[in-house]
């Protein structure tokens, strides 16, 4: 928060800045009350003791600092208030309780409702959480009833410059091109101003967040009745982009319920060029046994699987394509799968997987696991979901041996409050740009559970645990007909995601139902995701003393 500067106050400041000659009979036990915003003047309600009475004065200003006193006393506030009324913002406390990142423990106050900023039609809203002394400013944008950006930190925290320390929230003004905040400690009355230009720039900077277009031809791949193994969902699928083509794997599902995958390929990355009629991964050709599914096992379930292979992604390391997906035998928790093949056999149609083994321990669902298509420091990274976060291995190769399994040495979090914060989980693999591995990620909110959107972020190059950067919104949310008429409504599910010269293409499931795409100008995107930053502003301040 930039304040407007101005020379540190000296303990005669506030009778100077109130334009008034000090007089022998004038006590020093005066109070700030309230601060009142009319229209060509900021109204400043204080009180003191006079006689062993209390009476009330006021001050006033035009500009919100330079205050003239008033000389008329009142030997009450309700007198002293008479004709004046603070506003009323009771209709939008509901909006801010359901949209407040803060604890919910705590008076909850709002400074000001500020119309049409800083854009038509929309609504700034300043507002206070107030817990054992501190208070935690916050700040969101609405427009009508919906939330077009909330910070997800407070901009300022009374606790950080006034510790342990008893204070008082008066009230708030808008004069010229500023927003002033007023505040009483310690018989001294502090005054906080919020440029209007920079604010406007901050939350312009704030709300601009990446976004994915779709591809007028979406679906990409429907169910095919005519294909017993893919006749109910195809859906979820995995890309990589060799050999002038995107080539994707697709989670598909007949009526027997039981996942495998098919293949499908593009040049342009948005037109198919070829789609095989048969699977080319079954896990139940390794033996793998799919169990009749019990009651207790439903919680299990995804995309109306009843088992087999799910939800697969791969990653070109050298001379070979690594798949990961979730291995599901109907009965027990999801594990990972890890298997490979040869570069030149998969281009080749040549389906000659390497028998897969688990990576993930038993008695834990874990899911959404990819790799990191390089070595860092000599070690392999794998990304995988343990609900409710993200958690990254570093390994030091993927000979797996039995009993080995996945540790979770780090993780990155859902953001409370925030459109991800139930649950996240690895999208595509990431791809490296010059700005840091690009990870495309699916998330679910905590006041949505039902529904999944899709996110992105960036991480450090050297060091994938780190995140640099992170969208404050959605990249992509399930607003069309195919990606809420299907097998569950509300989906979008990254799986897989390539770069083509200058575009950036994410392949996602809809609906649990079928394989689309949406694209982005790959430049653009990372500038616009660059911008996504949790706002941290540090105020100046005016003190006056009373």
């Amino acid at each position: 928060m930039v304040l407007m500067k101005k020379k540190p106050a000296s303990p005669s400041f506030f009778r100077s800045l109130l334009n008034w000659e000090p007089k022998e009979n004038f006590p020093p036990k005066s109070k700030a009350v309230a601060v009142f915003d009319e229209k060509n003047q900021v109204c400043l309600l204080c009180k003191r003791v006079e006689k062993n009475r209390t009476v009330y004065f006021w001050a006033f200003s035009k500009d919100g600092l330079d205050f003239t006193k008033d000389q008329k006393l009142y030997a009450s506030r309700s007198e002293a208030l008479m004709g004046r009324k603070k506003a009323n913002f009771g209709r939008y406390k509901s909006l801010i309780e359901k949209y407040c990142p803060f604890p919910e423990k705590g008076k909850l106050a709002i400074q000001s409702v500020i119309q049409d900023f800083p854009k038509p039609k929309e609504t700034l809203i300043i507002y206070h959480r107030q817990k054992l002394g501190n208070y935690l400013i916050g700040s969101l944008i609405m427009k009508g009833v919906d939330c077009l950006w909330v910070n997800p930190e407070p901009i300022w925290e009374t606790a950080k410059f006034w510790p342990r320390r008893r204070l008082s929230y008066l009230g708030f003004a808008r004069k010229k091109d500023r927003f002033l905040s007023y505040w009483y400690l310690n018989r001294q009355l502090w005054l906080l101003a919020y440029p209007e230009n920079k604010l406007s720039k901050f939350i312009h900077l704030k709300t601009l967040s990446p976004k994915l277009a779709r591809a007028n031809i979406n679906p990409l791949i429907k169910p095919l009745p005519s294909h017993s193994w893919e006749a109910f969902n195809t859906f979820n699928p995995a890309a990589v982009y060799e050999a002038g083509k995107v080539h994707l794997l697709y989670r598909a599902q007949g009526y027997d319920y039981v996942s495998v995958l098919g293949y499908a390929s593009s040049r342009d990355g948005l037109h198919l060029e070829e789609r095989l009629d048969y699977p080319v991964y079954d896990t139940r050709s390794f033996g793998k046994k799919i169990k009749k599914p019990t009651e207790a096992t439903f919680a299990y379930f995804s995309g109306g699987g009843f088992g087999g292979s799910e939800d697969p992604r791969l990653t070109r390391i050298g001379q070979k394509i690594y798949m990961t997906y979730v291995d599901f035998d109907g009965c027990s928790p999801p594990r990972i799968a890890l298997t490979s093949i040869k570069l030149e056999d998969f281009l080749n149609h040549r389906w000659l997987w390497q028998k897969p083994v688990l990576i993930s321990p038993p008695g834990v669902v874990d899911k959404s696991a990819c790799l990191l298509p390089e070595k860092i420091k000599g070690k392999y990274v794998i990304f995988h979901r343990i609900y409710p976060n993200i958690l990254i291995d570093f390994v030091d190769d993927l000979n797996f041996e039995e009993g080995e399994y996945l540790q979770g040495q780090y993780l990155i979090a859902p953001r409370p409050h925030m459109w991800d914060s139930r649950k996240i989980g690895a999208g595509a693999p990431p791809l490296k740009t010059k700005e840091g591995w690009l990870l495309i990620y699916q998330a679910v909110d905590e006041r949505n559970p039902g529904q999944y959107q899709i996110g992105a972020m960036i991480l450090e190059l050297n060091d994938p645990t780190k995140v640099l950067y992170r969208c404050n919104q959605p990249i992509l949310s399930p607003t069309q007909i195919y990606e809420n008429a299907g097998f569950k409504a509300g989906v979008v599910y990254p799986c897989g995601a390539v770069i083509i010269k200058d575009t950036l293409f994410v392949y996602y499931g809809s609906a649990d139902s079928y394989v689309c795409v949406a694209t982005a100008n790959l430049k653009n995107f990372l500038n616009q995701l660059k911008s996504s930053l949790t706002a941290t502003l540090e105020p100046v301040k005016i003190k006056i003393e009373l």
